[in-house]
């Protein structure tokens, strides 16, 4: 299966890429400590406040992983990179036995990364279908609430300074109020809801869909989506991108409140929809936000306290800090070296000095093989290769190839000696 990959994507690349995603598991890490440090130091600032950290912290993490990658494809891999340790048996194992999966990891790189691949294009294929199931909401099963309502949503987008013209639509399929798009944004409001509701009410919730519209939270979501399908293995970018959403939620209440000035009525109006299960598809912004976030919602502008990290987090992210600082005070010396260096300054463990051989091995038989497959192999390229399949070498066989040998030469000097001929007869005037 490693070999499949090496024929779609050279050799280089594969490696690169692997080494890359690898890194992003202690970039996510990195990033994991800055998320929690931002949630504890932000308890009481604003939800916007919070989320441009948030999401600044998501950006950084990506351009972080992008300049990893282009770093790695253009330096040449060390793949007899060895942990620098002391004694067998003391600390230093710790970084020893890092090193020699790491050794690993790269020697089955084809494997990982093709992996990584077909799990990527599977999300992408139910990210794709996500789109699709939006676009459908836009055209199936819907009606027109009434110009009154629709000149409502309008009035309300220019009080927050919205130029654009935003569509109402009632449809029978969504459970919940939902914005969809960015060039031409467009609210679906269930069926029966403005009728149902008290009109401040409507208007309240409504208020909450123009909020995520001002502030192109579709981009932002759109974004996410594909963080999320190229880091689905990370689990602190999957809990940053949780974070992220919430706080998006907080944010378009806060608006919504500062509208209404009646926070009560807003609370009231979000109850009402607390009875309805999450319908409406991922790529779309709804009024509930994802499933258990609204019990939250409702506590935080109830208490007027922001969300802060629960005590699995808390215990989460001490075991992590506590883990990196028992990893870095174990480590001996510089935590990677060259094979020259760890060379001379103390003897390489056999474990790893044979997977090192191996792998040199692996690489030279493959080699030969394919020099053999085109041709183009020398007797003693054939008799190596010989060597490493472990076949004996009879002495008819080792006078075939000398045989071989001799008549390959014989043609090569026929073949001069042609050419010799001819260039002679071209100069004669």
């Amino acid at each position: 299966m490693g070999h499949d990959l090496q024929q779609l994507l050279p050799e280089n690349i594969t490696q690169a890429l692997c080494r890359t995603l690898i890194n992003s598991l202690w970039q996510g890490l990195i990033m994991a400590v800055l998320t929690g440090l931002i949630m504890l130091l932000t308890r009481k600032s604003g939800a916007a406040k919070r989320y441009l950290w948030l999401v600044g912290a998501l950006c950084l993490f990506t351009l972080w992983f992008l300049f990893t990658l282009i770093t790695a494809l253009n330096s040449q891999p060390d793949t007899n990179a060895v942990a620098h340790g002391g004694d067998a048996g003391g600390p230093s194992d710790i970084w020893e036995l890092l090193n020699y999966n790491l050794l690993f990891i790269q020697k089955h790189a084809g494997i990982i990364v093709l992996i990584w691949l077909l799990v990527v294009c599977a999300r992408s294929f139910k990210m794709l279908f996500g789109f699709y199931a939006v676009e459908r909401l836009k055209r199936s099963k819907i009606s027109r609430p009434g110009s009154e309502w629709e000149q409502k949503v309008n009035a309300l987008a220019q009080t927050m300074g919205i130029k654009r013209a935003i569509g109402l639509l009632e449809s029978a399929i969504v459970k919940v109020p939902v914005a969809i798009g960015y060039l031409k944004p467009l609210i679906l409001i269930p069926v029966g809801m403005v009728n149902a509701l008290d009109p401040q009410e409507v208007e309240a919730i409504l208020l909450h869909e123009l909020a995520h519209i001002h502030r192109r939270d579709y981009l932002v979501n759109l974004l996410q989506s594909f963080v999320e399908t190229i880091f689905f293995f990370n689990p602190a970018v999957l809990w940053l991108s949780s974070l992220i959403r919430s706080e998006r939620e907080h944010c378009c209440d806060d608006v919504a409140v500062s509208h209404t000035k009646n926070k009560v009525r807003y609370i009231s109006a979000l109850i009402h929809f607390e009875e309805y299960s999450l319908s409406a598809p991922g790529y779309a912004l709804a009024l509930t936000g994802k499933s258990g976030g609204m019990l939250q919602r409702l506590e935080r502008m109830a208490a007027n306290r922001n969300r802060s990290l629960n005590k699995l987090e808390l215990a989460g992210l001490a075991l992590l800090m506590l883990l990196s600082t028992l990893l870095i005070a174990a480590r001996p010396g510089p935590a990677i070296i060259s094979v020259a260096t760890k060379t001379a300054r103390a003897p390489m463990s056999p474990a790893i000095r044979k997977f090192t051989h191996d792998r040199e091995l692996a690489a030279r038989k493959r080699f030969l093989e394919q020099k053999e497959a085109a041709g183009t192999a020398t007797k003693a390229e054939a008799l190596e290769l010989l060597r490493y399949t472990g076949a004996t070498i009879s002495p008819e066989l080792r006078k075939y190839y000398q045989e071989k040998e001799r008549a390959t030469a014989r043609r090569l000097r026929a073949e001069e000696a042609a050419r010799h001929r001819t260039h002679s007869k071209d100069s004669i005037p």
